[in-house]
């Protein structure tokens, strides 16, 4: 299976005719049917130990404000999979990391949103673990190195996210002249980096990467790339990348990039 990173935009992809809504509604047609779909979201973004849902029937989490009241009405009843869970922190704890099951975490909406696309049944079994934006980008990229062998036996590793994520500008008023720039500089930055295979850049992302803060005021909507990044490599942080197909490329309000990237092989 691949390792995938999509860019969930606006809790409204669950309801809302857009480009990502019908790409990703499309891919899910294409792509190999997982046995189990294993998620890291921005949105379940904890410090401390990483833990890993494990009830066997998730609640549906609406963590956000401000939106239509259909949207808080959408339910996705996906089941979990607890012994999947203890899998993975089984791996997770083998890696080095600290590691625990936690069965009241619920499928918050960086989960939902795209899956209500990609997989509208909710008929496959999902496990979500939490991500650490303290941590940076090479923990994310050794949490997705723990995962990758799943991948093999018929599970998709998901990272939902954002390629850039800077809610706080859409509402600035004045806003930044150059911020469709600014945006695409940093957008172009990480793709030609993944096609030339230069993972120890891609890690340094927040000191290299052009505009990088101002894309990531704070940094959770980018972490899940790095786990997808991780899941889709061989060992180690020194060899070049394998390069990732970009499924998708869409712009909403202007600076939120949508780019979606797997890795196949």
């Amino acid at each position: 299976m691949p390792s995938l990173f999509v860019s969930h935009g606006s809790p409204m992809l669950a309801l809302d005719d857009s480009d990502n809504a019908a790409f990703l509604a499309e891919l899910g047609q294409v792509l190999p049917r997982p046995k189990a779909i294993l998620v890291f979201s921005a949105h379940t973004d904890l410090s401390g130990k990483v833990r890993i849902t494990s009830s066997e029937a998730p609640r549906t989490v609406h963590d956000f404000y401000g939106f239509p009241d259909a949207l808080y009405q959408v339910n996705y009843p996906a089941p979990g999979a607890p012994k999947l869970a203890g899998e993975v922190a089984d791996l997770l704890q083998t890696a080095g990391f600290d590691a625990e099951l936690d069965d009241q975490l619920g499928w918050d909406h960086g989960l939902w949103t795209p899956l209500c696309r990609l997989y509208p049944e909710a008929d496959i079994p999902l496990v979500l673990v939490s991500i650490d934006s303290r941590q940076g980008a090479s923990y994310h990229y050794r949490l997705g190195q723990a995962v990758k062998s799943l991948r093999a036996d018929g599970l998709l590793v998901l990272g939902s996210g954002g390629i850039s994520h800077n809610l706080g500008e859409l509402f600035r008023r004045p806003g930044d002249p150059q911020k469709v720039e600014k945006m695409q500089s940093f957008v172009n930055w990480i793709a030609d980096k993944l096609s030339q295979g230069d993972l120890p850049s891609l890690l340094d992302v927040e000191r290299q990467a052009p505009y990088a803060r101002f894309n990531h005021p704070s940094i959770e909507h980018l972490m899940p790339f790095y786990v997808a990044l991780g899941a889709g490599q061989g060992d180690g942080v020194n060899e070049a990348t394998k390069p990732p197909l970009r499924l998708h490329q869409s712009i909403e309000l202007q600076i939120l990039a949508l780019d979606t990237y797997a890795w196949l092989e």
